[in-house]
């Protein structure tokens, strides 16, 4: 009878921790958060895979590499790996934690592309609507070009304007507003959709089309579509959230053997949709997990397609031929970049503004992503996620299925 008591206890117990949402356990600066594990499946060695990735970023940090970093790691509907490292500011003792905001940098580029996908569903534009539809006013040198500008140009970085076209302006404090009527006096290299161009002012642009569509300004527009349905509540768009945020780092640049924290700026914040994001790894978690599939009534798996689709090739820069094994080419979607890595696609995106990085990829095939978060200029952004998804396709990779066991 003791035996048969206890069996049904045990069955009840899986029954309750595989079928319901069991919300965040907090640890230190731990959070674990199960979020669909009803019946999910993970490859074996997946577990100690993460464990050490783990202890690779604690390793980051103790060795001084930056003075703090998160990381949030996704497979299949689970968040794997949750988890603050170091300090927000290099000489003190706060911890950085899931909730502890950083700034984005381009990384940013990624949800104005899938706000504009979710418009698109929603019937206001098409990725390929010409610009002046929208924006009546929009002029370039090259009076074709500006007839013939599509909002997939925007967001593929094929508008034609020479690379970095006032991303200087932008770096020097001049507010986005103030420069892009400037668009219409530069020569053009190209025409629309013929030359991949790395573009911050001229992509930010969409935040323009997308208020024309739904009468809504850009940020708020973000807030309704993306952070509020995902519970990313330590998500913003503006310097004051950030700035006055008890629980958000400081940036840092290199000094000597150290890190010297610099005053939070508000550059860049006017460019929203190329560079305004702030976030946590928290927040990040449920991106991801949005992006690999689990929010279908938010982001439809046709806009995950469009905006992984192979735009246009871009050069491989050498960051990535040293870092991404297997690297066969390399391509911009829309507002992300397309590794083509032994015959499969990775979705990637990296980002920088003064004192932070930030870098994030995903596999829409595999449900894998990952976003790691770092409050200095540190050369192992560059490293982090490459070492992740490496090993994780040496292990798993698609084309040859692993062994699976029930995670329960």
């Amino acid at each position: 009878m003791l035996r048969r008591f206890f069996t049904g206890i045990l069955v009840f117990l899986i029954f309750v921790f595989t079928t319901y949402d069991l919300g965040s356990v907090t640890n230190g600066t731990k959070e674990y958060i199960s979020h669909i594990t009803s019946g999910s499946l993970k490859p074996v060695g997946l577990d100690s895979l993460v464990y050490a990735y783990d202890i690779y970023l604690q390793h980051s940090i103790d060795s001084m590499k930056s003075p703090g970093a998160a990381v949030a790691l996704v497979y299949k509907g689970e968040i794997m790996l949750l988890k603050g490292y170091g300090v927000k500011k290099s000489g003190e003792t706060d911890t950085v934690d899931v909730h502890t905001v950083f700034r984005l940098g381009s990384v940013s580029k990624g949800f104005a592309s899938i706000l504009t996908g979710i418009l698109v569903e929603e019937g206001s534009l098409s990725w390929d609507d010409r610009i002046q539809h929208f924006l009546a006013d929009f002029k370039m040198r090259d009076t074709a070009s500006a007839a013939h500008m599509t909002v997939r140009n925007i967001l593929s970085q094929t508008t034609g304007f020479p690379e970095h076209t006032y991303t200087d302006m932008l770096d020097n404090g001049f507010e986005y507003d103030n420069i892009k009527s400037a668009l219409a006096g530069v020569p053009t290299i190209a025409k629309p959709g013929e030359l991949y161009t790395y573009q911050n002012v001229a992509y930010s642009l969409i935040g323009d089309v997308l208020y024309s569509a739904s009468g809504i300004d850009y940020n708020n527009l973000l807030q309704e579509k993306i952070f509020q349905p995902l519970n990313m509540r330590d998500a913003s768009t503006d310097f004051a959230s950030f700035n006055y945020n008890p629980n958000s780092a400081m940036p840092h640049l290199r000094a000597g053997n150290t890190w010297k924290a610099k005053p939070k700026n508000n550059r860049y914040y006017s460019a929203s949709p190329a560079s305004g994001v702030n976030a946590s790894a928290s927040d990040m978690a449920a991106w991801l997990l949005a992006l690999t599939g689990y929010y279908p009534e938010v982001i439809d798996n046709k806009t995950i397609v469009a905006i992984s689709g192979h735009n246009i090739e871009t050069p491989k820069k050498a960051t990535y031929r040293r870092y991404w094994k297997s690297l066969d080419k390399t391509y911009y979607g829309l507002g992300w970049r397309v590794f083509n890595i032994g015959g499969h696609d990775i979705v990637y995106h990296g980002g920088y503004v003064e004192g932070f990085r930030a870098e994030i990829a995903f596999d829409p095939e595999t449900k894998m992503g990952i976003a790691v978060l770092f409050n200095s200029n540190t050369p192992v952004a560059s490293q982090c996620v490459p070492h992740f998804v490496n090993s994780f396709f040496d292990s798993f990779a698609p084309s040859v299925p692993a062994p699976f066991i029930a995670d329960n």
